[in-house]
């Protein structure tokens, strides 16, 4: 055997058991780091490194063999891509150089740097995307490195790529099974009915961890008078990891942050090193703490924005693969679920209330006031005949005059005090500017018409008056009302007035008196308007005749339908 194919079979065996050790686990880490050693022992380098690409086709890990950790800490930060290194991702072909000093494309070393002068260089594919490089220098005996060094290294760095390949599969695999089991957990939290906080407590949780972050948090948008014109402020709803305490609560008033990039403009924003990154800001962290991060904003129905989901890892961790990110958004998804829910919820709560006050003034304008207004007319009754009977004793009987008529002025006080009462079940006092409540409105407007018509007319409601009648279907109602009692008033010489407000799928105002009726001859003008706003909300109006003579006027429009409870 010549000397010649002794060496070849020698650099084989080499070869053979560097593509075996690197195919031996499946930890992607492991098998990154046994890759550079195991290129350094094939070509017989003093020195190795990986440079693993990121997204942005610059160095996003360097994984180097055969330097201390002194040396590592003396060189400090990892190149990104500069110089030869970046040579072979602008141009992925093997480059092999006698002195790295010497070629005009060389940028130099930093200081502290080991002393290096022979070059070989060749690209790592996977899955036939570029992935890294390799770049091997300082031949060991100080010569340059040859034709069969750079034939071996090519022929590991294809080996090598289907045990990379396979280690990030594997590594994929195993985050989809965690990502998989979160989103059980997450959904079964939420169809179970646990509190929607909780639930979101747990999907920064649990994004934290399948993104094996840092820090996660969960702002919401909020209202705030002392923001800036035009761009959101928002509360820090959850957080979990770095500062979680602090963050929490937390208002975030900077228009220029990740988080109101992503809210503004309704996409998820990815950087690979947030604190260098100029499209925006990190803010709540201190400066240079974090490098990767990904901001995903929770877009519900109608494409509204309930809020962003950030995600982060320390400054100099690796970029989030794209499997992550889209792990991310599962869970985003699901944090706009539960906040879509809390908003429910809290619409039913409300609901509820507005139903009980309406059940409540209901009761007491029914029950309480018509009773109160009975008796009046019976003490006034009374009144009247204390003043046709002839006394026996004068001032017996203005003693008892009086008493009645305190009696009777005592009644109407209350009446009044339970009507305002009633105003106030209507329209409870809420932050904001507030809209006076549509039965209010329609009280008043009965109570105006006493005097035109002789009388008061009894007013019935029906439904969740307040609740779901909109300011500008009320607008049109109370000119209804106030049209068809002023008819009553001057045309039909009636003794009695009633007037019901049924809310449902339609609104339905009907006026009714006991008149003599609408003569054939009568101006039909006002009737003509009631049509015309009804027509306008896409409604109708009748004109009937009464039960019991009378006319009956009956103006209904649709209504939107009420939220559901969940």
């Amino acid at each position: 055997m010549s000397p010649r194919q002794g060496r070849r079979d020698r650099d084989m065996d080499v070869l053979l058991d560097a593509v075996v050790s690197v195919g031996r686990g499946l930890e992607l880490e492991t098998t990154l780091h046994r890759v550079v050693k195991a290129a350094a022992a094939v070509v017989d380098a003093r020195y190795a490194a990986l440079g693993v690409l990121g997204g942005d086709q610059r160095i996003a890990r360097f994984i180097t063999a055969g330097m201390t950790e002194a040396e590592i800490r003396a060189v400090g930060p990892f190149p990104t891509g500069h110089g030869l290194l970046g040579e072979l991702i602008r141009h992925p072909h093997p480059l092999r150089l006698p002195d790295i000093a010497a070629d005009e494309r060389s940028v130099g070393f930093p200081p502290h740097h080991p002393p290096m002068r022979s070059f070989l260089g060749v690209p790592l594919q996977v899955h036939g995307a570029p992935f890294g490089n390799l770049y091997l220098t300082e031949k060991r005996g100080g010569g340059e490195f040859t034709d069969d060094d750079q034939r071996l290294l090519e022929g590991f760095a294809s080996a090598a790529s289907f045990a990379v390949e396979n280690a990030r599969l594997y590594e994929e695999t195993r985050l989809r099974e965690r990502w998989s089991r979160a989103d059980d957990e997450i959904a079964r939290r939420l169809l179970s009915g646990e509190d929607p906080d909780t639930v979101l407590d747990l999907v920064a949780s649990e994004a934290i961890d399948v993104a094996a972050a840092d820090t996660a948090g969960l702002a919401v948008p909020v209202e705030d008078d002392e923001g800036t014109a035009g761009q959101p402020v928002f509360v820090v709803r959850t957080a979990v990891g770095i500062r979680a305490d602090m963050l929490r609560g937390r208002l975030m008033r900077n228009p220029g942050s990740f988080t109101a990039k992503a809210f503004l403009e309704r996409r998820v924003i990815v950087s690979p090193d947030a604190t260098s990154d100029d499209r925006a800001e990190v803010v709540l962290h201190p400066e240079g703490t974090l490098g990767p991060l990904a901001a995903l904003p929770l877009v519900g129905r109608g494409q509204r924005v309930l809020g962003v989901l950030v995600v982060a890892r320390v400054r100099g961790a690796e970029p989030f693969p794209t499997v992550v990110v889209e792990a991310l958004g599962a869970f985003a998804n699901q944090a706009t679920v539960a906040l879509e829910l809390a908003e429910r919820r809290a619409d039913a709560a409300r609901l509820a209330v507005v139903r009980d006050r309406d059940r409540i003034a209901r009761d007491l304008h029914d029950l309480a006031v018509q009773r109160l207004y009975a008796t009046g007319l019976s003490l006034q009754a009374v009144d009247r005949r204390l003043a046709d009977v002839r006394p026996l004793g004068s001032t017996g009987r203005g003693e008892i005059a009086a008493r009645v008529g305190e009696s009777i002025d005592q009644i109407d006080e209350t009446i009044d005090l339970i009507r305002t009462t009633i105003r106030g079940l209507r329209d409870p006092g809420v932050a904001g500017p507030r809209r006076l409540a549509t039965r209010s409105l329609l009280l008043a407007e009965a109570e105006a018409a006493t005097h035109a018509l002789g009388f008061a007319p009894t007013v019935r409601f029906e439904g969740p008056i307040d609740a779901q009648v909109p300011s500008t279907t009320t607008a049109h109602l109370v000119a209804v009302l106030r049209e068809s009692l002023s008819n009553a008033a001057r045309h039909a010489r009636a003794t009695q007035v009633h007037v019901s407000l049924r809310a449902g799928d339609d609104l339905v105002l009907t006026v009714v008196d006991d008149g003599t009726g609408i003569a054939t001859d009568a101006p039909r003008s006002g009737l003509a308007n009631l049509e015309r706003r009804a027509s306008e909300l896409g409604g109708s109006f009748e004109v009937l005749p009464g039960r019991t003579g009378g006319t009956a006027l009956r103006w209904r429009v649709p209504l939107a339908p009420l939220p559901t409870e969940p």
